[in-house]
């Protein structure tokens, strides 16, 4: 096939544009790294709270996307009294850490872990003299949030999907994984899922919906390899640099995993065979849903941004209190 010298000529012009815009993006990329590692930018603030990156983690996601760079880490307790699971008394400790990025309309993307310390403090182990203390850090979650419909151009809601995936990072086995326990477990396995996101405002008020599905390819016979959560949340601003929210989540529990119900064929769980009375740990709640309400307060000063939560657990799986204090610092571009 013969090529016209203008053809040629158009396409060499295409080709060194392409090749600037390439050398451009990697400065780009190179700088705004630097950047946010050794520099506090002098930027204009964002005033929607519903912009932190780490917000799954302790209510609705929002279906907005992040404007700009986000930056998050904090510290969040969990505690499980005796009122819970049989021999399942005891405490979490979570550290945080959360990147986010998005253009404030359309899209977004986010990487975040945690390190997590939880301990065992039921009697049952105490006078076994058992130590019952792991800590490590969880899973990678990495994901994606696209916007469909934009209530602010005329749109009758915000609706946004949220492809995700959590990377296991060699923990598993110490019951380490997501902060919601989608992993619980000795096998790293893979796990992936999906949200749909839902938000409308009117005047100060914002409701949120996120229903959402987790599946993870296992051979566990105590793991659901799919699960479903559920989410609704209400905010309400205050001003520009104060809003608060009150949230209800269900999260289907994927791990079923029970102690023995009783210990007549000890040859059938080891279990019995080191704790011939195990089967008083045995707790048919087990397999319940996690459900929590939560409220909380997120302050917004300059760059800055502050978030007190404070939640209720509503069944056997869930905590009896949970609280959390995060920290946003914000970079726009």
């Amino acid at each position: 096939m013969k090529v016209s010298q203008r053809t040629t000529d158009n396409f060499h012009i295409i080709r060194n544009k392409a090749m600037r815009h390439m050398t451009c993006l990697k400065y780009i990329l190179a700088t705004a790294m630097a950047l946010v590692i050794v520099l506090p930018l002098a930027a204009v603030a964002d005033e929607n709270l519903a912009l932190y990156g780490l917000k799954g983690y302790t209510y609705t996601y929002s279906p907005i996307p992040t404007d700009g760079m986000h930056i998050q880490t904090g510290v969040m307790h969990s505690r499980f009294g005796s009122g819970k699971l049989d021999c399942r008394e005891g405490n979490i400790w979570v550290a945080p850490l959360s990147l986010t990025f998005g253009n404030g309309s359309w899209w977004e993307f986010a990487v975040a872990s945690h390190w997590e310390s939880w301990e065992n403090t039921d009697d049952y182990w105490e006078n076994k003299n058992e130590d019952t203390k792991e800590d490590g850090i969880g899973d990678v979650f990495a994901g994606m949030k696209f916007r469909l419909l934009n209530q602010e151009r005329g749109m009758p809601l915000d609706l946004s999907v949220m492809p995700y995936a959590l990377i296991p990072t060699g923990d598993r086995e110490k019951s380490i994984g997501d902060i919601y326990l989608y992993n619980p477990g000795d096998d790293d396995d893979f796990s992936y899922g999906a949200n749909l996101l839902l938000g409308r405002r009117w005047g100060a008020f914002y409701a949120a919906v996120n229903l959402g599905m987790n599946y993870v390819d296992t051979d566990v016979e105590y793991i659901e390899d799919k699960t479903f959560f559920g989410s609704l949340t209400l905010e309400y601003q205050f001003s520009e640099t104060m809003t608060s929210y009150i949230e209800f989540i269900n999260n289907e529990n994927k791990n079923r995993e029970n102690y023995p119900k009783d210990c007549g064929n000890p040859d059938a769980y080891p279990a019995c065979k080191k704790y011939p009375d195990i089967a008083q740990c045995y707790d048919e709640n087990t397999d319940e849903d996690i459900r929590e309400l939560g409220l909380g307060f997120t302050y917004v000063t300059g760059q800055w941004g502050f978030k007190l939560h404070g939640g209720a657990g509503l069944s056997k799986t869930s905590p009896d209190v949970r609280g959390a204090l995060l920290i946003n610092r914000s970079f726009s571009f």
